[in-house]
């Protein structure tokens, strides 16, 4: 039997199926050249294989080794799950059956797959999985399990509640059962990502329930992990990509933008979070760059904020600003006092600045001429 253990606690989930086959694979894959090694490694016949209580990382390790074939876990997927890297599987019992017949029925359970890579298999979360954006509960993977097993109809969907997070002005039960009408069939698991993806929708598991919300609302909920960060000198660009790809969000620049801000400012931002959300990076990045960012149903858009489009310098970040190029030194009425007022180069018009330019010139042939006829003495 295969189960999960966290110290001396044992889990069995009922879902679950004895993992003795007798089933081969023997047909060849196509796959890219580069991971053929691989695929016809998956499909190799495992005589006898056997382990127990084992934390799923080294598990699959040790099952990938019998396999001849390299299988990794991606860190970030294995804390997902209801113990992170102390969940265990109680028991894998392999008996002639190839690598791709056992890991769908090892990883599923758990709501993980697996995908080759030039030089293995890299184990990492499902979508539903990663969209919890928690450690989840035993619960959770079994009304995933439900979806991943259970031929979807429209009879079946009765045994499913389901709970809209959506806007009230729309029947969002309605569209999403129209949607999945449409459906070319599968499990309730495809059938739900389809027809929830045609409707700029994801759904979830959570507990004994799915619920359905907007793109845009998962992206917000992505953003919210906490990260700890520190970047020093880094390239803008750098630094908002990375953080997209800590909340798995595709970012879009506005064309030309880095190009218009301060090269210093696009070439060397510093940014440091302690276990701050991920959004908190972003508002910090736009109070001090003069960026502006949105969440959008493809991701998180980012561009150039109004101040610096209007060429505006009153509301910049100091950093930003023009520098200062000259002051206006204002006495008060009983002369016992006097103040200065500092003005920076955009609160000049041009032709002040022309005639500052050519002042400045006039002066500077000046200072020549008199370096010239001191160094004729």
């Amino acid at each position: 039997m295969l189960g999960f253990q966290s110290g001396n606690t044992v889990r069995t989930l009922a879902t679950l199926l004895t993992i003795s086959l007798t089933c081969v694979s023997t047909s060849p894959t196509h796959a890219d050249d580069n991971g053929a090694a691989v695929a016809q490694a998956l499909d190799q016949t495992i005589d006898s294989f056997r382990t127990d209580e084992s934390p799923v990382a080294d598990a699959l390790a040790e099952l990938g080794r019998a396999a001849g074939v390299t299988i990794d876990v991606d860190p970030r997927s294995l804390d997902l799950l209801p113990w992170g890297s102390n969940t265990k599987l109680k028991t894998i019992n392999v008996g002639s059956a190839s690598l791709r017949t056992v890991l769908p029925q090892i990883l599923e359970p758990l709501g993980l797959e697996y995908s080759i890579e030039n030089d293995g298999v890299t184990v990492t979360a499902s979508e539903p999985l990663k969209r919890i954006n928690r450690r989840v509960t035993w619960a959770d993977l079994k009304t995933l399990q439900r979806c991943i097993s259970t031929e979807w109809s429209a009879e079946a969907m009765e045994n499913f509640t389901i709970r809209y997070r959506i806007t009230s002005k729309v029947d969002a039960p309605a569209l999403l059962a129209e949607q999945m009408a449409k459906s070319a069939g599968g499990s309730v698991a495809t059938v739900l990502e389809d027809a929830a993806g045609s409707l700029g929708w994801v759904w979830f598991p959570n507990e004994d329930h799915i619920v359905i919300r907007t793109v845009q609302a998962q992206t917000a909920n992505y953003m919210a992990r906490r990260v700890t960060v520190n970047y020093t000198n880094e390239p803008l660009a750098d630094i908002l990509l990375d953080l997209a790809n800590r909340a798995e969000t595709p970012i879009n620049f506005e064309a030309g933008m880095m190009l218009k801000l301060p090269p210093e400012t696009a070439r060397h931002t510093s940014l440091a979070l302690r276990n701050n959300s991920i959004r908190q990076g972003f508002e910090l990045l736009s109070a001090h760059t003069g960026i502006r960012y949105s969440i959008q149903r493809g991701g998180v858009n980012v561009s150039l904020s109004d101040v610096i489009k209007r060429g505006s310098s009153t509301s910049l970040p100091i950093s930003l600003r023009s520098p200062y190029v000259g002051k206006i030194t204002v006495p008060s009425a009983d002369k016992t006092y006097a103040f200065d007022i500092l003005l920076r180069e955009d609160d000049l018009p041009q032709d002040i600045l022309d005639y500052r330019k050519a002042l400045i010139e006039e002066y500077i042939e000046k200072m020549r001429a008199e370096m010239a006829s001191i160094e004729s003495e």
